[in-house]
């Protein structure tokens, strides 16, 4: 008998429903990522025999039949041992069912069904069924996302019976060593040749297991006695319920890839840009491109004149400010509008383009970018196509292979070069084709620490964790601290998802020394569970000692007010318009203190002589 409330039974139920419903966003939603950045992923050849119809949708089909191997693999870890699940355990175990089936199961049927997905997922491999996420590297950004559900899902199964014993302790710790090993401790560059050949890898093997996927985890598979060694559903399954199953996925594959119109696209483009935190100088500038591209269109209908200026760009900024995603936006932009068919992104470096050989570099360039036709080619630190002396004969080539195609098939190639500002624009300046064809250089700012703290917050909330005043001062504080040391190789929006992922680890370690995890305990980052990247926790405890303020703005009449940061996440008055407003974030107004001062009042040594902001 559980020990819990009736009514936390039922949020917990709740709650682990709508992780299913992320876990399988989060996977779908992947698959379609993945489509838009490779352009081979939907064509013939990627995985497919020569006169196979080509589904550019199933990939993210794959990933959602991915996903329901998942979710199994994740309840028998977290409940391994049929004789000693409870009632409220089974009950989840209804509620997963009736997710990867789409029908309740009930009864004696419930545990005979419990007892075979336990069963059936042993033949399951997590590396497996977390492979595009560690491979892939256009969303190799969603592991923290991932691993915070995986965690979710297994402490609401094991504290659901309000009893989490030493060894339900012992399966949620084995899981997150699982999760942390499958990640590794290093996370490698984006863009190189070998995640481009690990992606292919990856999908071409996600065709094969979605399919053997799909089969193990259906109700069909259920019904043959042969799938497990316990018993299975049995009889208590209609063959008309394995027909419905049946027809649903047949449903599901025959679906149009993109029945949007050209307006649709456009304005979920538009929206997608609009909902990045920061950039307003970048999207100021792209809605002035879009709006004159719009106009161009216009008038090419009407029978006049029009201008076709390069579209070619660079984006210049340091690491994490959001580069490749606005590229992607753009290249989705430029397919709503028609100036490109597809407007897919490819993204690639020197290593995607730049052959080992002499001889080699020109047809590798040449195939990269026919991979990009009629979409975009992202190319990241674009500056090590060129040396300062000149000697590099492969870089040089590649950058004369790809001025070639830039001018001879403008119409249906946009090339996007990106990297640091200073080597961007010493590249440009020294390559007079290059300065003639990229029309528009987009500069892309350091995120500021209340921006920082807005990314963290944005990641958080789809993950449904919320953050009291005293975690939003931390979090600030140490943003601060980060962005005032700063230098080139600030890490931007990576270090709001390097933190965000450090301080979930945090919180599942405290989570599991409990013995009682109620709803909000899941769903609440403390301010002991805060943690930002390159601070240690001493440091960041100091950051926070002392009071300071914070500059808000009104949401009704714009003015700015200074209120004290320990409003942070409340309801305040504007001064100007007596209007309420939330004040979630806020500018910090800062001092930095004479080194050691803070230290010395709280009686803590300094470390590493570092001085702490100190804000007024």
């Amino acid at each position: 008998m559980s020990d819990l409330p009736d009514d936390q039974i039922i949020e917990s139920i709740r709650l682990y429903r709508e992780t299913l419903e992320e876990t399988k966003a989060l996977y779908v939603g992947s698959g379609n990522v993945i489509r838009q950045s490779y352009g081979w992923a939907s064509n013939e050849g990627a995985g497919r025999k020569a006169g196979e119809d080509s589904d550019p949708q199933s990939i993210a089909d794959q990933m959602d039949d991915l996903h329901q191997g998942l979710l199994m693999k994740v309840f028998a870890a977290a409940v391994p041992d049929a004789s000693s699940r409870t009632m409220e355990q089974r009950q989840l175990g209804r509620v997963l069912l009736q997710h990867l089936w789409g029908k309740s199961v009930l009864g004696s049927q419930l545990h005979e069904a419990v007892d075979w997905l336990i069963s059936a997922s042993k033949d399951f491999q997590w590396r497996d069924l977390v492979r595009p996420f560690v491979e892939v590297a256009a969303i190799r950004d969603r592991w923290g996302e991932l691993e915070t559900l995986v965690m979710r899902m297994a402490n609401l199964l094991v504290a659901i019976d309000g009893d989490t014993s030493a060894a339900d302790n012992a399966n949620l710790e084995a899981m997150r060593k699982q999760m942390k090993e499958l990640r590794g401790d290093s996370v490698p560059e984006h863009n190189s040749q070998v995640d481009s050949d690990n992606a292919r890898d990856a999908i071409d093997w996600l065709r094969a297991e979605a399919k053997r996927l799909r089969e193990g985890a259906s109700v069909t598979a259920a019904e043959k006695p042969t799938v497990t060694t316990s018993a299975g559903p049995g009889k208590g399954y209609s063959s008309a319920a394995a027909k419905e199953s049946g027809a649903n996925q047949s449903k599901v594959a025959a679906e149009p890839v993109d029945e949007r119109t050209p307006e649709q696209r456009l304005a979920e483009a538009r929206g997608k840009l609009d909902q990045l935190i920061g950039l307003e100088a970048i999207k100021d500038q792209i809605q002035t491109l879009t709006n004159f591209l719009k106009m161009e269109t216009w008038r090419q209908k009407e029978g006049l004149p029009t201008s076709r200026p390069s579209l070619h760009m660079a984006f210049v900024g340091n690491p994490g400010t959001g580069k490749t995603t606005v590229a992607r936006i753009i290249a989705e932009i430029y397919g709503s509008l028609g100036i490109l068919e597809k407007g897919h992104l490819v993204e690639t470096d020197r290593s995607g383009l730049v052959a080992e050989y002499a001889g080699q570099t020109g047809p590798k360039t040449n195939a990269k970018i026919d991979e990009a036709l009629d979409g975009v080619l992202f190319i990241d630190e674009a500056y090590t196509l060129i040396d300062e002396n000149g000697q590099d004969q492969y870089g040089r080539e590649a950058v004369q292979t790809l001025l070639k195609r830039m001018e001879d098939q403008r119409d249906r190639l946009i090339v996007i070069l990106a990297g640091y500002p200073v080597e961007m624009r010493t590249m440009i300046r020294s390559n007079p084709g290059l300065s003639s064809r990229v029309g528009t250089t987009m500069h892309f700012d350091d995120y500021s620490p209340e921006d920082l703290c807005r990314i963290f917050e944005l990641i958080a909330k789809k993950s449904k964790y919320s953050l009291p005043t005293e975690s939003r001062r931390r979090l600030l504080r140490g943003f601060t601290y980060l962005y005032v040391n700063r230098d080139r190789h600030f890490g931007n929006g990576r270090t709001s998802r390097n933190s965000f992922e450090r301080s979930v680890r945090r919180l599942a370690n405290r989570l599991a020394a409990m013995t009682e995890v109620t709803r909000d305990d899941l769903t609440t980052l403390k301010a002991d569970d805060i943690e930002v990247a390159e601070v240690t926790q001493q440091h960041l405890i100091l950051l926070a000692a002392d009071k300071g303020s914070v500059r808000v703005r009104c949401s009704h009449c714009e003015k700015p007010s200074v209120i004290d940061d320990q409003l942070l996440g409340t309801t305040v008055k504007c001064e100007s318009c007596k209007e309420k407003f939330a004040a979630d974030w806020g500018d910090p107004v800062m001092e930095m203190p004479k080194p050691g001062e803070t230290a010395a009042k709280e009686k803590i040594p300094p470390e590493s002589g570092e001085p702490a902001p100190k804000l007024s």
